[in-house]
């Protein structure tokens, strides 16, 4: 027969498996936890750094939009600048005409009699009705002014009147003027809605 070893008792050994399995599975319960945990830890850091960077490159996109909104709003500011120079410039150049021709006509009326009843200026034509005391000075006028002039004028009609004075209407294309006033500053704003 066997030796009787309490230590060795088969209820003892059953204890001994139970508390080993209990005692094994709670250390591993514990370690998995521990490693959970740990892994769990590990995402909240590497999500917050995410996070953290995400919010700065949304930061530094929406700097980089509002640095274009600014560019596209001084590029329109400078394009309406230029457009408003372009403009003036059209209105300095059609007034220095206006002048010359002005003062080509107080010329031609202080050396040849020359008498301006009346100015028409239409779209892109201008006529000029006047008289003068003789005929040939009438050719010889219009010659001078159409020289100096950015259009030659056109002799439309010429009426010798009673007393022998020379009524003409003068006629030339003027596109300047069409121009400037196309595109002057004051029509430019009243068309924006």
């Amino acid at each position: 027969m066997r030796a009787l070893n309490l230590l060795h008792h088969p209820g003892l050994a059953r204890q001994h498996k139970v508390f080993h399995r209990w005692w094994s599975g709670l250390a591993g319960f514990l370690v998995g936890t521990s490693l959970a945990w740990g892994w769990q830890q590990w995402l909240l850091i590497e999500t917050s750094q995410l996070q953290s960077e995400q919010s700065r490159l949304q930061g530094a996109l929406r700097a980089q939009q509002q640095q274009a909104q600014e560019a596209a709003r001084q590029q329109t500011r400078l394009r309406g600048q230029a457009e408003q120079a372009r403009q003036l410039q059209q209105i300095a150049e059609h007034q220095h005409t206006w002048v010359s021709l002005h003062d080509s006509l107080q010329q031609e009326a202080k050396d040849r009699g020359l008498r301006l009843v009346r100015l028409q200026s239409e779209a892109e034509k201008i006529e000029l009705h006047g008289s003068m005391k003789r005929v040939d000075a009438v050719s010889e006028v219009r010659q001078r002014l159409s020289a100096q002039w950015p259009q030659p004028l056109a002799l439309t009609s010429m009426v010798v009147g009673p007393a022998g004075e020379v009524n003409f209407v003068w006629q030339t294309q003027w596109p300047q003027a069409q121009a400037v006033v196309a595109t002057s500053p004051a029509r430019a704003q009243r068309a924006k809605p």
